[in-house]
């Protein structure tokens, strides 16, 4: 969903299947998606059972942003943090680091074709801020934004009695040194029993000036 009062505009190229990949290309304007939306690598074995990650291409004030959704396998069978046996075994880890690849890898050709690539990583990645397939994305150069955050503001979930981050918002090399991101998780659900969610949701602002 997004507004489109504000001079946000969604650019629809067509050519999307369930299991076509979607690749960067370069257009008459600059790197663009081959189609819009479009799955990343949904036939690759690192997403059986699990959602495949939806790429989408936005326009607004001149400037072009390309916005990634994710919804990482989740860490069900996972040993608990605070369980008996120390240190826990992440048997659900391995499927999300070879997620993170395949994205880091897609994110790499746009990256080839313009350096300068306004990319947004976005969604919940079941995962910490710290944890491996967390820093497969922050090696191509992104920012994971729960990181500009005071230490004890970086939660957006709680889990027996552990604040821990498990939503995300990445942003590219260029959105951080020139849009000013602002970010916050909005924490109206995770320490609420009446809620809409178990998770916060988190707010990003970019300033995007007319070029």
């Amino acid at each position: 969903m997004f507004r489109a009062d504000r001079g946000v505009k969604f650019v629809d190229r067509p050519g999307g299947t369930a299991t076509k990949p979607v690749t960067a290309i370069k257009g008459s304007t600059g790197v663009e998606l081959s189609f819009s939306p479009g799955r990343v690598t949904p036939t690759d074995s690192a997403y059986n059972n699990s959602r495949k990650p939806l790429a989408g291409e936005f326009t607004y004030n001149g400037h072009k942003l390309i916005v990634i959704v994710n919804h990482f396998n989740s860490k069900g069978g996972d040993d608990a943090l605070m369980g008996r046996r120390q240190p826990p075994q992440l048997a659900s880890e391995g499927q999300r680091i070879n997620q993170a690849r395949l994205l880091a890898d897609f994110i790499k050709t746009i990256f080839a074709i313009d350096a300068n690539a306004n990319v947004l990583v976005i969604g919940d990645l079941n995962d910490f801020q710290f944890s491996p397939p967390l820093a497969k994305l922050k090696e191509v150069g992104l920012t994971d934004l729960m990181e500009i955050l005071p230490v004890n503001e970086r939660y957006d979930y709680l889990y027996e009695g552990n604040a821990q981050a498990l939503d995300h918002i990445l942003a590219s090399p260029n959105l951080m040194k020139t849009a000013s991101p602002e970010f916050k998780p909005m924490h109206i659900n995770s320490e609420f029993a009446l809620r809409a969610s178990d998770h916060d949701p988190l707010v990003a602002r970019f300033t995007l000036p007319p070029k």
